[in-house]
Parts: structure tokens; C-alpha cells; sequence
């Protein structure tokens, strides 16, 4: 047992047998295994812990009897089948040295950071009862010194049951290789292979009177019915199905394997949507395929998510300028819900050039630099690196539902409907650059604003407030008008209202307790109307006034006034509050900023 080097990782496949779209058995029948398991601690201390890969370990809990067993034994009856009539010698050889290592092999699996860490030190492996146990100790305590900050277990020793929870927190990706006599691969033997595929085949056609017809469902509507399963057309009888479409062998395995390429894509964060990218072009090859999707796709045995990582351009970046490859066909799917039910296309937009999508992204980096700089400069800080921005984590900031993580005392942006329906319409738009206006933006930046005043802690306000304007001003440039959104609304007459009262009430954020909480953090119910902003403006006079602070807002308040005097455009409560917090939050002196440099990372 070793390590695979890493120039030998990239010929490692491996397989999944799926005898229908809905299977969700994870039946392993031959060769390498890909297997993860991700703990999560959830906020009320419970911990979620959930398989990945295509290998399942034994459950003997589970409340249904076929997703008892492991993977292995889950294929019994796949692999009779399959070696009934042919005794093929490879894969028969197979299955029997794995079942008498089993145990040996599901430890490897169940155990695999710790195995990794005593194979550095050229640890020899027993695999008996009392190493296994060492296992499972040096996990849990690999594991408690990773969460004890985060989960409190006393100061006694701990329990099994706590031991129990510790070791479901692992978090891992492994793949198992076997290496057959000659370094061969298991997919070297093609006998073996084209049986399994044959097998899999069967489960989803039947010979009709030109060739294989579709009996189960294999991609999203393509299936020509069977007595279980509606038929796609009125009056249309069994008989007849072949009429719907008819396939050879050949065409059959070669359909497999397309669909397999074109579902894969990359899940954009805070949403359940997936875009899958493929490529279009004259002459395009396997190669060209591979390498495309090679770092773009959701099976990647290592996936970090940096904040470099753009998901709806990355697919540009990571392209090596392929002249066959000459444009892209994006399709945005709502993702499965678990192993056993299809991806939903709810968009395709086909045929954009690579050259236009290239285009897009420049123009949209360049912007994003622009402002970045813009943010550098109101923290008085232009050596300070910032995360950078981009498209979907903006539209989170902006649209995400806001919560409060009690644990990490701050305001965290989660997926809600009106983020996932409006990246459905604007991504197109951006796209295909007919991203013109947005009027929803603004309404929810405010929502977002007022929701941290009333959570957060007020030494990070103005450094939540910034991150969160830098955004909005990133979404507003973005944008294809000529009209520039951000100088619209700083022109208007309700934003110079309401950046004067901001200015005034900042005089009180530090004399009165409850002001910004009650105040600012209620802000567009206190100004719905001119009038109710007056009431809020002669409020904030008298509080200044009872202070001893007016004294520094006399000449705003006689702006104010006169602005009040001669208004006479509509009035607009959200350009109105904006100003507000614009006035309210002034960049703060370059000697205060240190302590805010620190907690950026952590306030993102």
C-alpha cells in the first residue's frame, strides 16, 4: 500500500453502475473506489455526517434493507448476473480477493487521513482488531483537536459517545487504487468492462425490430415508455416505440458516456443552481473535450473554493486557448436533490462566441479592479489585499437572506428565492450583454444594511457597510447602460436629504445607546414619505440639541433646511436612506483602521 504519485492521479477512473437516472443504490461491482465523508457541525450541536463518491460502508441501521449492506454486497447479485454465463477470469479473480479483504478495505476507507499520515512514517499495517481500534483513537483525537474550540466536552475525559461524535466530524476525500499484474488499470481489461457495460445496458433497453429502444428513463425525458412508465406520446403503444428513437449498440455507449460529460457543472454558492458549460467547435476531439472539463467539473477529487474561484467565468480562464474550440453552450440546472433524482435544465443559452464571453469577462475584471481600488482607498490602505470581487458572491451580499450566526456574532447571507430567481434572469442578461437596469438592487441593499445595525456589533459597522457598498457599486457598473446607476442616485435630490441627516445623526452614535439600533437600523420605516423624513430630522435636532452636539451640525441643519425648502422632484425613500448611511458611515481616520484591517478576512 502507497501513496500514488501525483504525475500518475490523472489516469485514475472509476466506476459507477447505475442500473437506472433514479438508482441510488451505489452498487460496486469492479475497480478503483472514490469515496468522501463530510461531518458538519450544526449550530443547535448536532453533527450531520454524509457519504460521497460511489461507495457506501455497511449501515445496518438504515430503516430501508437494500441500503443496509455495503457497496460491494449491494452488487452481489449485478455481478451473478454478469459472470453467469461467461466465467471471465479477471473480474472473478477480483471480486474474490476483495471479498476476503473486505475488512481491510472498508477500514482503509473509513479510516484514510489517519492511514495517510502513518504511511508518511513508514508505519506497517496489521489491520487487526487492536490496530484497528488505534485507528479510530488517532481520529478522534486528530478530530478533537480541530473542533475543541467549537465543541464544548467538559474537562473530564471523554465518553464514547462523544468519542463517537468527534470521529463523525472527519471530513476526507480518498481514491483506492488497484494496481493489476504489469501496472495495468481495471479498465485495461476490456472483456471485463464491456460485460459490466453490457449489464448496465440491459437494465435500461430491449431489443426492438431495428435496433435497442429506451425502456427506462436515461436522460430527463428521453425514454420510450414501458408498462410502468408513461409513453411519451398520445395513443402511442408499446409496439411502436422503437418509432421514437432506435439505437444501436455502439450509439448506445457512446450516448452513456455524453450525458455523463454534459451533467457535469459547478454549483454556484448560496444556491441550488448548477451551470454546466460545453463546448462547441469544427473537429473537436475527445482530447478537446477532456481537457476542457478537466478543472471544470463538481467530481474533482480535490475542490477547494478560494476566493479567487469564479464559478460563471471560470470556465474562461481556465480554457487553453483551444482554436477548435470556438463556442460554449451554457445550461443552468437546478441541482438533484440526493443520488436518486436527475438535474432540472431550467436555462440553455447556446452558441455564445469565446471570443464575446472573453470579451464580457475583461470588461467585467477591469470594473472589478476599478472598484477595488476605490474600496483600498476608503480604508486609507492601497497595499491591503481584498477578496476580489465577483458576479455571484455581489448578488449574495445584495440579495441573500440575512441571518445571525450566533456562533460567529455576525451577519451571514444564505440562499433565499429571490436571489435564486434573480440570478436566473440577470445571468443570461450579463451574458449575453443586455444587462441593462436592475431596480431591485438598490431596495435590498438597504434591507441588508439595516438588518446589520440591528444585529452586528457597531465597531464593525462601517466595516460591513463598505464591503456591502463596494457591491452594490459593483453590481451598478456592471451593468451595459450608459447611464452610470451610482452618480443617478447621488445626483438626486433624495440622497443629498438624506447624506445631511446621516452626517448630523452620526454626532449621536456615540451619546445615545439604543440610536443606532432603534434609528438606523429602522431607518426606511421612519422616512416612508417627505414628511415622515422631516419628523425624523426635527427628532434628531432636538437630540442633538439635549447632547450638547449641534453645535457641530448647525450649518448641516440649515442645508438641510433650505434643501427641505426648495424640494419639490418625487421623493424616493431608498435613495433617501442611502445617503442616510453614506452621511452616516464616513470613512474613518487612517489611526482607526488597524483594528478594522484585522477582521476583514473574517467580516466577508
Amino acid at each position: 500500500m502507497y501513496v500514488t504519485p501525483e504525475n500518475e492521479r490523472e489516469n485514475l477512473y472509476y466506476l459507477k453502475f447505475k442500473t437506472s437516472d433514479a438508482d441510488g443504490l451505489v452498487k460496486y461491482i469492479y475497480g478503483d473506489i472514490y469515496y468522501s465523508r463530510s461531518g458538519k457541525l450544526n449550530k443547535n450541536g448536532s453533527i450531520e455526517t454524509k457519504e460521497g463518491g460511489y461507495y457506501r460502508l455497511a449501515n445496518p441501521n438504515h430503516p430501508q434493507s437494500g441500503y443496509r449492506p455495503s457497496s460491494f454486497n449491494r452488487g452481489n447479485a449485478d455481478f451473478n448476473s454478469i459472470v453467469e454465463k461467461n466465467k471471465y477470469e479477471v473480474l472473478n479473480s477480483f471480486r474474490d480477493s476483495m471479498q476476503n479483504n473486505l475488512k481491510v478495505i472498508e477500514a482503509i476507507l473509513l479510516y484514510a487521513p489517519t492511514i495517510i499520515s502513518l504511511l508518511d512514517n513508514n508505519h506497517i499495517f496489521s489491520f487487526d482488531e487492536n490496530e484497528i481500534e488505534r485507528l479510530y483513537e488517532l481520529t478522534v483525537e486528530s478530530n478533537y483537536n480541530e473542533f475543541k474550540t467549537k465543541v464544548d466536552f467538559g474537562e473530564s475525559g471523554l465518553t464514547a459517545t462523544q468519542k463517537k461524535q468527534l470521529f463523525d466530524l472527519s471530513r476526507y476525500e480518498v481514491f483506492l487504487h488497484f494496481e493489476f499484474p504489469g501496472k495495468k488499470h481495471w479498465y485495461h481489461y476490456h472483456s471485463e468492462v464491456d460485460a459490466i457495460t453490457g449489464k448496465i445496458m440491459s437494465e435500461f433497453v430491449e431489443p426492438g425490430q431495428q435496433g435497442l429502444v429506451l425502456k427506462k428513463t436515461l436522460y430527463k425525458t428521453l425514454c420510450s415508455g414501458d408498462a410502468k412508465n408513461d409513453i411519451q406520446f398520445p395513443f402511442f403503444t408499446s409496439k411502436n416505440k422503437y418509432k421514437s428513437k432506435v439505437f444501436s449498440s455502439e450509439e448506445l455507449k457512446d450516448l452513456f458516456y455524453a450525458i455523463d460529460y454534459s451533467s457535469k457543472g459547478r454549483a454556484i454558492p448560496g444556491t441550488d443552481i448548477k451551470l454546466i458549460v460545453l463546448p462547441r467547435g469544427e473537429g473537436l476531439t475527445e482530447k478537446d473535450y477532456l481537457d476542457f472539463q478537466k478543472d471544470w467539473n463538481e467530481h474533482k477529487l480535490s475542490q477547494s473554493i478560494s476566493y479567487e474561484d469564479d464559478v460563471l467565468f471560470g470556465f474562461v480562464e481556465k480554457e487553453k486557448d483551444n482554436d477548435n474550440i470556438i463556442s460554449f453552450d451554457l445550461i443552468f440546472c437546478k441541482k438533484r436533490v440526493g443520488i436518486t433524482s436527475p438535474d432540472t435544465d431550467l436555462i440553455e443559452i447556446s452558441g455564445i462566441r469565446k471570443s464575446k464571453i472573453k470579451q464580457i469577462h475583461s470588461r467585467i475584471s477591469t470594473i472589478a479592479e476599478t472598484i477595488d481600488n476605490k474600496r483600498k482607498d476608503t480604508f486609507n490602505r492601497t497595499d491591503k489585499q481584498f477578496p476580489p470581487f465577483n458576479i455571484e458572491k455581489a448578488f449574495r451580499f445584495i440579495l441573500g437572506d440575512p441571518q445571525f450566526d450566533e456562533k460567529a456574532k455576525r451577519v451571514e447571507f444564505r440562499e433565499s428565492p429571490t436571489l435564486q430567481s434573480h440570478l436566473l434572469k440577470v445571468l443570461p442578461l450579463i451574458y449575453t450583454e443586455n444587462y441593462y437596469n436592475d431596480n431591485i438592487l438598490l431596495p435590498y441593499f438597504i434591507r441588508n444594511c439595516e438588518y446589520i445595525v440591528r444585529m452586528e456589533d457597531s465597531n464593525f459597522l462601517f466595516l460591513r457597510y463598505i464591503l456591502l457598498r463596494y457591491n452594490l457599486q459593483f453590481l451598478f457598473n456592471i451593468q451595459n447602460s450608459n447611464t452610470d446607476r451610482m452618480k443617478k442616485i447621488t445626483d438626486s435630490g433624495s440622497y443629498k436629504l438624506g447624506l445631511l441627516l446621516g452626517g448630523m445623526a452620526k454626532n449621536l452614535s456615540g451619546v445615545i445607546n439604543s440610536f443606532e439600533k432603534n434609528y438606523v437600523g429602522n431607518l426606511t420605516r421612519r422616512i416612508a414619505t417627505l414628511s415622515d423624513f422631516i419628523k425624523l430630522k426635527n427628532e434628531i435636532e432636538q437630540k442633538l440639541i439635549l447632547h450638547d452636539k449641534a453645535k457641530f451640525t448647525f450649518q448641516s441643519s440649515y442645508d438641510l433646511a433650505q434643501l427641505i425648502k426648495d424640494f419639490s422632484i418625487s421623493y424616493d425613500k431608498e435613495q433617501c436612506a442611502f445617503g442616510f448611511f453614506e452621511g452616516y458611515f464616513k470613512p474613518i481616520p487612517k489611526k482607526d483602521t488597524s483594528s478594522v484591517e484585522e477582521n476583514v478576512e473574517n467580516n466577508v
